[in-house]
């Protein structure tokens, strides 16, 4: 089970994943650190992301699955390795990168996301997912992109499914080497595919399904690969000076099980060549089921409701889907018919008509719920269950495997009550006198802390914030009363917190600039300036706002036997492996300091406190550097022969 699960409102352009806290210590006693991650989580971009962090240090590697929803081997596949233990290096898994296209079974219903990664996509809706994988890509030593394509990819035509403009069975490159410019590095990219399609021949023994090394020469002028220049591994190659990969198994393969298997070869073989220590996953194919649905209605006790039943609410009643509980963890969405998008899980929707909640595994559909009214004018409006109770529950051993928490959360389910309590209790705030008018006040400042530090803003102010930096809504000041129902609202900043209601009141809760604002709802939905505004209902009082300037690493400086060195990034020093490095300090742009720093070597976090001594491992490593969630720059670590 990962021991850390973030909920990220939405993505901006320049937005990292969270670390997984401090450096862990060595040694086969203690398990890997995991993380999972949500990106717009409740929105139509939502991301999931797993980060899996082995025991020993490593290269880092990202794997993407479903960019084209059509295409089940590839984010299959991607799924599996979300369940690795690792004993070096470093993944980061995306096993759904479009998740509204794998729910329609659709290439790409908002276009082709292959295709987005070049260029401003302004208000594309698609933009949060585009923004948050290139983010993850800067933290990677190597990117793979998992699909299934057509026929069989050949050199030379051989039939109409075995030729060059075929994709099946290949590894594809944007070139046989590169260099990148801005770091020297040069990037044997046919080298490394052809070691792993070597790797991978070995163990197939069908002539016609073996992999062959596919270069797309995607920048020449006579490239017939051109529209390649907005693909994942075109970015990482050309943008951040990294080898990233197609990876495709045939569309024609006789069967789901064997587009996986293939796929598991594939990336098998690329962390082997890359220097990364895994196991195998194992490939589960059994039939998926809804276990039940926890649904609120009205912010009240959830309720279990076991697939075919009716809930029966108020007119008017909010009813969310607080989770799907079902044999598999991943690949599940709630549609509530006639509202909300194509995936509402925890999102309060008002139900004033019969509907239905329609529950699919990927492009599955597992179980519906329906949505009834309670007739008008009864005296009890409270909730309520009819038709069978045939909640279902995942076998005993997965209860048991998922460890005494899980199991005791679903033993409460025998109870004929059928719903599990929640132990929280909200303390209402002061309120003036029954019958009281509001006083006229007028609002004179905001009160909010940045990185901890109070700060005081007047209405109309703007306050320039370096992205990444922690903002927590404290209180309003104004001149005299104001009314009850008076929140400060930070535009764009949805807590996910159980004490929040989505009433627009934000005071006592801290967002991260770096990953829990959504574009969408900032000025010009640039994702650039956000409002702070006081409101009372659909009214602004008044309202000041924040910009967010992107941190930039000047130079980092690091002591090596007493010897002071100055990197830059694009630069690379060689170092000896196992030689003692300290790192002193870090500088940025403009004089700036870290407001909320982190730093990585090798995707691996170590304290933040400056000076730290790390050992130099026995290959090349980069030495990041983070505000927050939120990349300054990092510095090349080369291995000194």
């Amino acid at each position: 089970m990962f021991v850390k699960k973030i909920y990220i409102g939405a993505v901006a352009a320049f937005l990292l994943l969270a670390g997984a806290g401090p450096a862990a210590a060595q040694g086969p006693e203690r398990g890997p650190d995991r993380q999972h991650l949500v990106y717009g989580a409740g929105t139509p971009q939502e991301l999931q992301v797993y980060k899996i962090f082995g025991r020993q240090p490593g290269p880092t590697v990202l794997i993407i699955g479903g960019i084209q929803g059509d295409e089940a081997g590839g984010f299959m596949s991607a799924d599996l390795y979300v369940d690795l233990a690792l004993k070096k290096g470093n993944l980061i898994v995306v096993p759904r990168a479009n998740f509204k296209s794998i729910i329609q079974y659709h290439r790409g219903p908002d276009g082709d996301m292959n295709r987005k990664f070049r260029g401003d996509l302004d208000r594309d809706p698609e933009r949060p997912i585009v923004e948050a994988l290139k983010a993850l890509m800067a933290e990677s030593d190597l990117v793979l992109n998992l699909h299934d394509g057509s026929g069989y990819y050949r050199h030379i035509w051989e039939s109409d499914l075995a030729n060059p403009n075929r994709y099946g069975q290949c590894i594809i490159a944007d070139a046989d080497v590169y260099t990148h410019k801005p770091s020297g590095r040069i990037i044997p990219l046919k080298d490394y595919a052809e070691d792993v399609v070597e790797r991978i021949n070995r163990q197939i023994d069908d002539p016609q399904q073996k992999f062959r090394f596919s270069n797309h020469n995607t920048e020449a002028p006579d490239s017939r690969h051109k529209e390649q220049k907005g693909s994942v591994s075109y970015y990482a190659l050309t943008e951040l000076g990294i080898p990233a990969f197609g990876v495709e198994t045939s569309k024609q393969l006789p069967s789901l099980e064997l587009k996986i298997y293939q796929h598991n070869l594939a990336v098998n073989a690329f962390l082997e060549v890359f220097g990364l220590e895994l196991e195998q996953p194992r490939i589960r194919l059994e039939a998926p089921y809804l276990a039940y649905l926890l649904i609120a209605v009205n912010n009240g006790t959830p309720l279990a409701v076991a697939d075919g039943q009716t809930l029966m609410v108020a007119p008017g009643a909010a009813v969310e889907v607080l989770d799907v509980v079902s044999n598999f963890d991943r690949g599940l969405s709630a549609d509530v018919k006639g509202l909300g998008g194509f995936n509402d899980l925890g999102v309060p929707l008002r139900i004033e008509q019969p509907t239905s909640i329609e529950v699919q595994k990927d492009q599955r559909r597992i179980g519906r719920i329906s949505l009834a009214l309670l007739p008008a004018g009864q005296e009890d409006q409270s909730p309520r269950l009819t038709g069978e109770n045939r909640l279902r529950l995942p076998r005993a051993e997965a209860v048991a495997a998922a460890g005494p928490e899980a199991a005791g959360r679903l033993a409460v389910l025998d109870s004929p009550r059928n719903e599990i309590r929640q132990a929280i209790e909200l303390t209402p705030g002061p309120r003036p006198p029954a019958g009281a008018p509001p006083a006229p006040a007028r609002v004179t400042g905001f009160l909010i802390e940045v990185d901890g530090w109070p700060v005081e803003l007047a209405p109309g102010q703007k306050l320039e914030v370096m992205s990444g930096s922690l903002i927590k809504m404290v209180d309003l000041k104004s001149d005299g009363p104001l009314p009850e129902k008076t929140v400060m609202n930070l535009k764009g900043f949805m807590p996910k917190s159980k004490l929040y209601k989505n009433d627009g009141e934000d005071r006592g809760f801290t967002a991260d600039t770096g990953r829990d604002l959504m574009p969408a709802f900032s000025v010009g939905q640039r994702g650039r300036d956000y409002e702070i505004n006081a409101e009372v209902g659909p009214e602004v009082r008044a309202s000041c706002s924040i910009r967010l300037t992107p941190p930039k690493l000047v130079s980092a400086t690091i002591e090596i036997d007493g010897r002071r060195q100055t990197l830059t990034p694009g630069g690379r020093f060689g170092i000896p492996p196992g030689a003692e490095v300290t790192v002193l300090a870090v500088e940025l742009a403009d004089g700036r300091e870290l407001g909320n720093p982190r730093f990585t070597l090798g995707g691996k976090p170590f304290p933040a406190e400056l000076p730290q001594t790390l050992k130099m491992p026995g290959f090349g490593v980069n030495l990041a550097v983070f505000n927050g969630e939120v990349l300054a720059g990092k510095v090349l670590w080369a291995l000194k022969p």
